[in-house]
């Protein structure tokens, strides 16, 4: 009977699929994993609805002994699942299997039930590629998949800025990208996107960029605001004094702004910035705030 089958917590299952604990309380929220509540209101997965995922997704236990199992589901997908919203899952699922057509006319369809370009964009394929990163670490989809779906949404942002209106030939200038040894395109992109939109004209650096070149691009342009996307860190110790000293080198007048996955609350402690935003809808409106502080003086 269902009611002595075990029972496994969502970090359990992410151990067991290598993927992470966040994505699996995401899955068993939308309905993905199918599951049951204690009485304390904690997430528990049964043998059943384990059994179910695995079958519906095409995912296997990468390491079946975390959960006393053997080897369930299949080695490889195609496809993954996404958030709770319909939207964000047929999106997840299309950029998996590289149907950019599909991914666009989802995009063009949330434009037309409204919201900015940076929010749209910036919300499916945030969630998309946290879904591809995970799905990758875990090796249940291949790398091409992964860089596939980066090239697909590097397009898709740059199809969205190429629509927006000329910005103002007295727009205050904004630079930026990943510091060295951080080679992800995409979250600098959607930073570009985000201001540019709000009305800067924006010059995104690109990724693995030397702090050097920061500095050199901020000065070369006359940058009001200089913006570093950083998910990835392999020397947390190196990063915080070379960021120190960059910051250092600025000019009293610009703005630095930082952001990413990478830069956790003990990281930060020892940063120099002018600011941190969690995601784009904080860097839009302090941007904004920005511009008119700058029209005023």
């Amino acid at each position: 009977m269902a009611a002595h089958q075990p029972q496994y917590s969502p970090k359990q299952i992410s151990e067991a699929l290598l993927s992470s604990e966040s994505s699996v309380k995401r899955w068993c929220d939308s309905g993905a994993i199918p599951t049951v509540r204690t009485a304390g209101g904690h997430r528990r997965i049964t043998l059943d609805g384990l059994q179910h995922y695995l079958r519906t997704s095409g995912r296997a236990l990468v390491a079946p002994e975390v959960l006393g199992l053997p080897m369930l589901g299949v080695a490889r997908c195609q496809s993954i699942p996404g958030e709770s919203t319909s939207d964000s899952a047929d999106f997840c699922r299309m950029i998996s299997v590289g149907d950019e057509a599909g991914c666009r006319r989802l995009l063009r369809k949330r434009l037309q039930d409204g919201g900015s370009r940076s929010e749209v964009v910036g919300g499916l394929v945030t969630e998309a590629m946290h879904e591809m990163g995970d799905a990758w670490k875990s090796k249940e989809v291949d790398p091409y998949q992964e860089r596939r779906a980066c090239a697909i949404c590097i397009r898709l942002i740059d199809e969205m800025k190429s629509e927006l209106p000329s910005c103002s030939e007295s727009a205050p200038t904004a630079i930026g990208g990943t510091p060295s040894g951080d080679p992800y395109q995409v979250p600098t992109a959607l930073v570009d996107l985000a201001l540019r939109e709000s009305g800067w004209n924006t010059i995104n650096l690109g990724s693995d960029l030397p702090l050097e070149s920061f500095r050199q691009a901020a000065f070369d342009h006359d940058a009001k605001l200089v913006w570093m996307s950083v998910s990835s860190i392999s020397n947390a110790t190196t990063f915080v004094a070379e960021e120190v000293r960059f910051a250092g080198q600025l000019n009293d007048d610009v703005t630095l702004i930082m952001g990413g996955r990478a830069l956790t609350d003990s990281i930060r402690s020892r940063m120099r910035y002018t600011a941190h935003c969690d995601n784009l809808q904080q860097l839009s409106a302090l941007a904004a705030v920005m511009l008119l502080d700058l029209a005023g003086n």
